[in-house]
């Protein structure tokens, strides 16, 4: 029997569904059909009497079965933007900012005005007064959102303040009192110790998990090594000191996380004048460095060519900090001495890698110390200053218009504006927090002094919009379930004369169904047992394997060498050979020379002899001639 074909010019009926099944008109629940004689319904065909809570569990059964057509949305928490305020200590003379601390409010009012007018109060996650420690910071804002076991996305940390208010000395510390970044290194290694891998064979490129080969291996190792060499020795004694202080401040346990690997990468960039420079790149000089290109993939930011280096050891991450910080910009100012020029980004990503379920998941942490907002008349900022306060505050802007207009689409159920995280690099790099995908905290840092009263106030109205900020991930949309076939089935059953011997006929057939459904996951859980005790052994034969082949190589390697200085000492020998041979003939031409010179010189000594003789005749030959002379004279 062939098929009908669809027709565009006839409907379809509402009773047939798109594959020609027929079906309800409307959706009826089993107890419109049990109304008339429920205890009928739910007696057994032959009398036996059905216990009430398998009729009720059938119940949910059908009414799971009939749900809307719409996706069932399942709802997670609303997570909002966590806003912390840290006041600096006040130090100089002269007007301080009156305000007051009430709990969790900042009541702020300028000294010499009417209260009413000016008092304003501002509501905060925390606030912490002057004499509150780095140690108490850190635990009561960073600590909690630092998971990376748990498979979540990471979090970003945001430092905004005015110039001179502490953003750089709550981000970093000193030595004494180290701030939120090498406290997170700290937690993060001590928490994942066990887990750590030592080798980098698996690196995130363009948010994709990409495994290295042996080449690309030492290749970072090398990246890594050259930056121990340009740091020097010096450098150790602090991150010992540092990595004390918060051991002493904090316990931080090891986390039991199974079978799981962790790779560690980190990356440090910077803002500066609206580019986007590698503050870890070991190839370019920093006179001729190039500005980077910022991407965008499924509102996940990453950065074109930017330098991820592998951190396996805490003493890594601490070495790629302090190389970092040694290529950001700073300058001086009339407000503070040593001001950011640029905003830094200092990035953690932590890789895991579950070796029985090959399961790659990963967690970003951005800490961000943004540069100061500044008043050119009180920085005196002039020249490059200029341009680059005006790069700040530009910067600075955008991320209040895009913090504004997504507090205005949450309160609003029109249609909602764009957010423009695409007019700041800053903005486009922390975009996946700004868009909800990842919860952030902002540490917003004071200077209550009375000379900078309004721009703390713009500070202060600035994170009460922060505050407001509800940021929920996505809903995950999970589709209903529906079955065109049981509609019909039940359909049939509601057309027959006898439905509700049908109806007990589907009790029956439940109740099988229900048991071989059991019966069925019981053996599935059986079968996931055995697979993992199946991946357990593989990964141990394989560690055997490796172990074997690693020991037939080093003995095949040892007998090769040994063979080759056999062949090299044999070759030796031969080369040696003839050399010997010219040798002994030279030696013995010597000889015969040596010879031929001993008997000329007895030769020349016998010559010698003679010529003494014929000197001493001569002479008494001249002699007998010369008294003959006189004679005859």
């Amino acid at each position: 029997m062939k098929r009908a074909q669809p027709s565009f010019l006839n409907a379809v009926e509402n009773s047939v569904d798109r594959r020609r099944r027929p079906r309800p008109i409307s959706r009826i629940r089993l107890e419109t059909l049990l109304a008339d004689d429920r205890q009928s319904c739910v007696s057994l065909p032959h009398g036996s009497t059905m216990p009430l809570a398998t009729a009720a569990v059938l119940d949910e059964v059908f009414e799971e079965q009939y749900e809307p057509d719409d996706a069932v949305v399942e709802t997670k928490e609303e997570e909002t933007v966590k806003v912390c305020l840290r006041l600096r200590p006040y130090t100089k003379m002269g007007g301080r900012m009156s305000i007051k601390i009430k709990e969790n409010t900042l009541i702020a009012r300028c000294q010499g005005e009417n209260q009413s007018s000016s008092e304003k109060h501002y509501t905060f996650s925390n606030v912490f007064e002057e004499n509150v420690s780095q140690a108490e910071v850190y635990d009561c804002c960073i600590r909690p959102t630092i998971r990376p076991t748990l498979g979540e996305p990471g979090a970003t940390f945001l430092t905004y303040g005015t110039s001179g208010s502490g953003k750089t000395y709550t981000l970093l510390g000193n030595e004494g009192q180290p701030g939120i970044v090498p406290r997170s290194i700290e937690q993060i290694y001590e928490e994942l110790y066990d887990h750590i891998s030592i080798d980098p064979s698996l690196k995130m490129e363009c948010m994709k998990p990409i495994p290295l080969s042996d080449e690309s291996v030492l290749d970072e190792l090398r990246k890594l090594q050259t930056i121990k060499t340009r740091l020097g020795q010096g450098c150790k004694e602090s991150q010992n000191i540092i990595s004390d202080t918060i051991q002493s401040q904090h316990q931080f346990q090891p986390l039991d996380m199974g079978d799981k690997r962790v790779f560690i990468w980190i990356s440090f960039v910077e803002i500066y004048n609206e580019n986007v420079y590698d503050l870890l790149n070991l190839d370019g000089d920093y006179g001729k460095r190039k500005p980077m290109k910022v991407l965008s993939n499924d509102g996940n930011a990453y950065i074109k060519g930017l330098s991820t280096l592998y951190a396996g050891t805490k003493e890594d991450a601490y070495n790629l900090l302090q190389y970092g910080l040694q290529s950001a910009t700073y300058g001086a100012t009339d407000v503070n001495s040593n001001s950011s020029r640029s905003h830094s980004i200092f990035t953690v990503t932590v890789i895991t890698h579950s070796v029985s379920t090959q399961r790659i998941s990963q967690s970003v942490y951005k800490f961000c110390d943004l540069a100061g907002s500044e008043r050119l008349k009180k920085t005196g900022t002039f020249g490059d200053r200029l341009k680059e306060a005006q790069k700040i505050n530009t910067s600075l802007l955008v991320l209040g218009r895009c913090l504004e207009t997504v507090h205005k689409n949450q309160k609003t159920k029109k249609v909602h504006d764009l957010v423009p995280v695409r007019d700041s690099k800053l903005t486009m790099i922390i975009q996946s927090a700004l868009l909800g995908k990842e919860p952030m905290t902002m540490i917003v840092n004071v200077y209550p002094t009375e000379e900078f009263y309004d721009e703390n106030l713009n500070v202060l109205n600035f994170s009460s919009i922060a505050k407001q900020i509800v940021i929920s991930k996505q809903p995950k949309i999970m589709k209903a379930s529906h079955s065109t076939r049981y509609s019909f089935f039940l359909s049939q059953a509601m057309g027959s004369p006898s439905s509700k011997i049908d109806t007990n006929q589907l009790l029956v057939e439940y109740e099988h169904l229900k048991h071989e459904n059991d019966r069925l996951i019981a053996e599935a859980e059986q079968k996931n047992a055995e697979i993992d005790c199946l991946q357990k052994k593989l990964v141990i034969q394989e560690f055997q394997l490796r172990n074997e082949l690693t020991d037939n190589f080093q003995q095949h390697f040892a007998t090769m060498e040994e063979s080759f200085q056999q062949r090299i000492q044999s070759a030796q020998e031969l080369a040696i050979l003839p050399f010997k041979h010219q040798l002994a003939s030279l030696e013995k031409k010597l000889k015969s020379k040596e010879q031929t010179i001993m008997e000329m010189e007895d030769e020349q000594d016998d010559y010698e002899r003679k010529l003494k003789a014929y000197e001493e005749e001569l002479n008494k030959y001249r002699l007998q001639q010369s008294r003959v002379r006189r004679l005859s004279v």
